[in-house]
């Protein structure tokens, strides 16, 4: 029996060990940096030829590629065969993960996001956590595997993890949705075969399509028209032709949808960018047309989204129907009669139906997707979710496994942020870079390529291809790329340069100032944030005055994160001045929630004499209004979450605010939080990891060194949980 018993351990272990076995293919031609291939065996053995193929021509196109492929039994056995692979590749560039390769939902780690800060504890973690194949492409970071599901991995970021993002390659997903249905495989090897082609036919990028969806960036006008100077010096191959840049909005018609169609079938169209809302399996295009009559006016009111039937509904459920009509006719001073549709139910129920049919003319949906055939080589989705590659039907798989040319696209897992440099480093795609080589500069937890992250188009000039990683330590060429005549290369020798310390804030304030270039002064202010200190808050009032909208808006931004009192004054001037720049006044608006109102106060009496709009005694009594609102709101959220008779939810809630609005005034306070030991532990961990959001704060050395003294003082009493979150807080303030 022992024997057996032996036997069949043997046996079983063996299994394992075959199962766990990974295959490496070497580079068939040696050519500049290294790329590899991870595949998982069944999807390999149906689509080898495929497979070949593109690895010859990636080969053909510059890169090394290797081939590893495995029956993957873990994120981790991936992980390590890269390190391995790193060793051995000594310039590896890239990977692309194709087919079934373990798919990681990271927990702890929201700060590496644009926007998403969904409670881990209170939500499902399959929602509350983050799809990432930053697991992959960036090995410095520090993971701890929880456990899995059916379909995902869970990861929790370690405490004391680095806490930058900075992969190392840059990587892609090449991942079959089920719900377009068909054979996974034969989809996959048509893929692949639509890359070679695009490979062996290399195209110009002199034909591109902007869209800018409803209710995004505030539809600022001011935000729109700017984005044209952006296009020119990111796209100097253009040609002068009307056609070669075509701005869209969702104000050129009432469905704004079918144009586009129009415009993503168009055979010329080589990269099409959306700025617009979206989720998982739609992109939220239009918000339907305004009321032209008095009657759709009233109709709007009685039937639109959060019209008066709408709240009559849910008041209903709350209290008596005569009493409820009687609340909203005193309310909004309506008649009876008005009331009389919501009451017929054949009407509603047509309505229902019209309401629904409506939307569908709004979106465009994966249904819809399946109809087109889309052109653009590249599609860029500024917008929530469309980039959920590890869901059973997104949004970006549609685009790349449609019957069209589409072979790239940059999509989002989560939702992110609209006020996010869009077009970040987008320039390098004109010196012939790889998509990838653009995604991993802008690498967010969120951002991914659903696709070849190999693909270029043919450069303007020069090829810069491949030379981000090739020379990534090479100070004297980066320094180089500063003298060039190209906003894209001035722009990422910046990068690597302040990436290797080998320049500071005082040279980037500088070099701020005396740029012609928009995308570069928007550089020099985004890398002033990391560097701090006084250079930033002078960055901050230099952009404020900025001739391009994208800045002047990231510095309003910027100025609430930093929250030196001294740049009150230049804020609400900026606001009071501008009042045409409605993206650039809404996040001046959220900064001063951040900021001590004292200083607007006396900043508001310095400016009032100079006020020369006709209203000006109405405006500034209305700021006043506006600022002391603030006081008395930051004051409220102070007491809440310092009052220990306060319930715990609302104390929980009013930290958990702190992460986007950066109170720099209640730090004393939120550290005094930390530091009560008879406070409640889960509560002092949530106020540490709100702390940890103070990356821009003028303040954040004095959050440093007071969670420092608190691990300090606490000693071995403190809370294990509360330790690290300390720990991690400090790792991401320095």
């Amino acid at each position: 029996m022992k024997k057996i018993i032996t036997l069949l351990f043997v046996f079983s272990t063996f299994c394992q060990l075959q199962a766990q076995t990974v295959t490496v293919d070497k580079p068939t031609a040696k050519a500049g940096n290294d790329f590899a291939i991870v595949i998982d065996n069944i999807t390999y053995e149906h689509t080898a030829e495929s497979v070949l193929a593109y690895r010859d021509a990636l080969q053909g196109d510059g890169l090394s590629t290797w081939i590893l492929r495995a029956d993957w039994q873990s994120p981790d056995q991936v992980r390590e065969q890269l390190g391995i692979l790193r060793k051995r590749a000594k310039k590896l560039e890239g990977i692309v993960l194709i087919g079934d390769i373990p798919v990681v939902m990271v927990r702890n780690a929201q700060h590496f996001t644009t926007a998403f800060k969904m409670d881990e504890k209170a939500f499902d973690r399959t929602e509350s956590s983050v799809g990432s194949d930053r697991f992959y492409d960036t090995p410095d970071l520090k993971f701890e595997y929880i456990d899995k599901d059916e379909d995902f991995w869970y990861y929790r970021l370690k405490d004391d993890s680095p806490q930058k993002l900075l992969p190392a390659f840059y990587s892609g997903r090449i991942k079959y949705p089920p719900m377009l249905g068909g054979d996974k495989y034969e989809a996959i090897a048509r893929f692949l075969d639509k890359v070679v082609e695009a490979k062996h036919n290399p195209q110009d990028l002199d034909n591109i399509v902007t869209f800018a969806g409803h209710g995004y960036t505030s539809d600022c006008l001011n935000a729109w028209l700017d984005e044209s100077i952006l296009l020119r010096e990111c796209f100097p191959g253009m040609k002068p032709g009307r056609d070669n840049i075509k701005q869209l909005d969702f104000r050129m018609d009432t469905y704004m949808k079918y144009r586009l169609f129009d415009q993503l079938q168009r055979p010329e169209v080589d990269a099409f960018f959306f700025n617009e809302h979206g989720s998982i399996d739609k992109q939220h295009i239009s918000g339907g047309d305004l009321p032209s009559s008095t009657e759709e006016w009233v109709d709007q009111l009685k039937w639109g989204y959060g019209g008066v039937y709408m709240e009559l509904g849910s008041l209903c459920k709350k209290m008596d129907k005569d009493e409820a009509i009687a609340k909203l006719k005193a309310e909004y001073h309506l008649t009876d009669k008005f009331f009389d549709d919501y009451f017929n139910e054949e009407l509603r129920k047509t309505r229902a139906k019209e309401s629904k049919e409506e939307a569908a003319k709004n979106i465009i949906s994966l249904d819809d997707l399946k109809g087109i055939a889309t052109q653009p080589r590249l599609v860029v989705f500024n917008a929530c979710y469309n980039g959920s590659f590890h869901r059973p039907g997104s949004i970006a798989a549609y685009y790349i496994f449609g019957e069209g040319r589409t072979v790239a696209c940059q999509g989002n897992t989560v939702n992110v942020l609209q006020d996010r440099w869009t077009y970040d480093n987008i320039g390098l795609l004109s010196l012939g870079c790889r998509v990838g080589e653009y995604n991993r500069l802008v690498a967010t937890l969120e951002g991914h390529i659903i696709g070849d992250p190999t693909f270029h188009f043919n450069p303007v000039g020069q090829s810069f291809r491949g030379q981000i990683a090739a020379k990534a330590k090479k100070i004297p060429f980066w320094r180089k790329t500063l003298a060039a005549d190209d906003p894209a290369l001035q722009a990422v020798g910046l990068r690597m340069l302040f990436d290797a310390s080998a320049i500071d804030g005082p040279f980037l304030l500088e070099h701020m100032r005396n740029s012609p270039y928009g995308t570069v002064r928007m550089e020099c202010l985004k890398l002033l944030s990391r560097a701090g200190g006084d250079a930033f808050i002078s960055g901050i009032r230099l952009g404020l005055d900025d001739r391009y909208e994208l800045v002047r808006r990231n510095a309003a931004i910027y100025a609430g994160k930093c929250g030196d009192p001294s740049l009150a004054a230049p804020l609400l001037r900026t606001f009071l001045e501008h009042p045409e720049d409605a993206r650039v006044a809404y996040d001046i608006t959220t900064s001063m929630r951040m900021m001590d109102a004292s200083g607007f106060e006396s900043a508001l009496e310095e400016i009032r004499p100079t006020l020369t709009c006709l209203d000006a005694d109405a405006v500034s009594a209305q700021v006043s209004k506006m600022i002391m609102g603030q006081a008395k709101s930051n004051a409220g959220m102070l007491d809440k979450i310092t009052d220990k008779s306060i319930s715990w939810e609302d104390r929980k809630s009013s930290m958990r605010l702190v992460r986007n609005n950066n109170h720099h005034a209640g730090i004393p306070k939120f550290l005094s939080v930390i530091a009560d030991s008879e406070e409640d532990t889960e509560l002092r961990v949530i106020m540490a990891e709100a702390l940890g959001w103070f990356t821009c704060s003028y303040r954040k050395a004095e959050i440093i060194a007071g969670c420092q003294d608190i691990l300090s003082k606490g000693g071995d009493s403190l809370p294990e949980e509360l330790r690290g979150e300390l720990i991690q807080t400090i790792l991401r303030l320095q």
